[in-house]
């Protein structure tokens, strides 16, 4: 084939095609080699939070209103932590009946979650003691505080190679601890 002749632009857009066409058959193919991990920063699937946005919502402004949530705890060690938070009311009275879930989990993954419960209190504050994480890195600490029927998330992060830690949220950028109000004990 003599492509001097003028049907050189045809072979070169064809073949340009036939490129973008393997190109995306090959992100495609790459793509569902992929885990697709949920969102749970608020320790719900997407379309349960979907479904109870509103709730999840009016539940942490009152729950503000009433009470006031500070993690007093240490960032996350693979040698063992005190994860930690104080509850009290917004005169500063000790609330000891709060209920607290909290989770430890990958930002990517969820297969190395680890649940925390049974938290030793005193005067209002929630102690998880000795707490160890499995891997080195990045580690988000998922809580979800109810007292009564109300309740408020508290989305911390946390890096084994730091001892800070980081609120984040729908409705809150990250920031330093110290700037969050924690203390240590």
């Amino acid at each position: 084939m003599n492509l001097s002749s003028g049907k050189q632009w045809p072979v070169s857009i064809t073949v340009s095609i036939l490129l973008i066409v393997a190109a995306c058959a090959l992100t495609i193919y790459v793509a569902l080699l992929q885990p697709v991990e949920e969102d749970t920063d608020l320790m719900l699937d997407y379309h349960s939070l979907d479904a109870s946005a509103n709730e999840v919502i009016a539940s942490e402004i009152i729950f503000k209103k009433k009470y006031r949530l500070t993690y007093v705890g240490e960032g996350v060690s693979q040698e063992g932590s005190r994860i930690a938070y104080r509850v009290e009311d917004i005169n500063g009275v000790a609330i000891n009946d709060a209920k607290i879930d909290v989770i430890l989990t990958r930002p990517i993954t969820s297969e190395h979650n680890i649940v925390l419960d049974a938290p030793r209190i005193e005067d209002g504050n929630y102690y998880f003691d000795n707490t160890k994480v499995s891997d080195k890195g990045r580690w988000n600490i998922l809580a979800k505080v109810s007292v009564g029927d109300i309740y408020r998330h508290m989305n911390l992060k946390s890096d084994t190679t730091s001892k800070n830690v980081f609120e984040y949220g729908l409705n809150k950028p990250m920031r330093s601890a110290i700037a969050n109000g924690a203390r240590s004990n």
